[in-house]
């Protein structure tokens, strides 16, 4: 193997590396009192695959390409009480499965801004199934961090906040 090629496998593997270290299963101390979302294989046998510590306030996004309109989509979420609450949807263009009308389920507000619809909402989600697939570029971002979902190497996953009765 060429020099070239080698340094390029060792410096994409040390990254690899890199990237899953802050999202590794890390343990919860009683007195953290951080709120902490779980991603799950949603096929199999639904083993854990990470639990994440929201920042504060407890919020969390997810973005990808709509796979219609081919435009990016981002979805503001907050965990509050246990529950995830759905708090906006970002996008360019209206595509199945995207808002079309101010009067959408939850909805709390609409408007047109810098070329992107925002419809803010207030809409109780329960765990999210996520289908990954590497061309729509899912991505979960946290306390500043973007994690490519496909990284994970699961064509499903469900993100819920943890049990903390678990956890302890």
């Amino acid at each position: 193997m060429p020099l070239r090629s080698y340094l390029r496998s060792v410096g994409v593997a040390a990254l690899t590396a890199i990237l899953f270290l802050p999202f590794a299963p890390l343990p919860v101390q009683a007195d953290t009192g951080g709120v902490w979302l779980c991603l799950t294989e949603t096929r199999g046998k639904g083993a854990n695959i990470a639990r994440l510590l929201l920042g504060d306030p407890a919020t969390f996004e997810l973005s990808f390409i709509h796979s219609v309109s081919r435009t990016p989509v981002r979805d503001l979420y907050r965990v509050e009480n246990g529950q995830i609450v759905q708090t906006a949807e970002i996008f360019m263009a209206h595509g199945a499965g995207l808002p079309s009308i101010a009067n959408d389920m939850d909805a709390t507000g609409w408007r047109h801004e810098n070329g992107t619809f925002i419809l803010d909402m207030n809409r109780l989600t329960g765990p999210i199934p996520i289908r990954i697939q590497a061309e729509f570029k899912n991505t979960l971002h946290i306390a500043g961090t973007d994690l490519p979902l496909a990284d994970l190497g699961h064509a499903a996953l469900t993100l819920a906040p943890c049990d903390e009765e678990i956890l302890k």
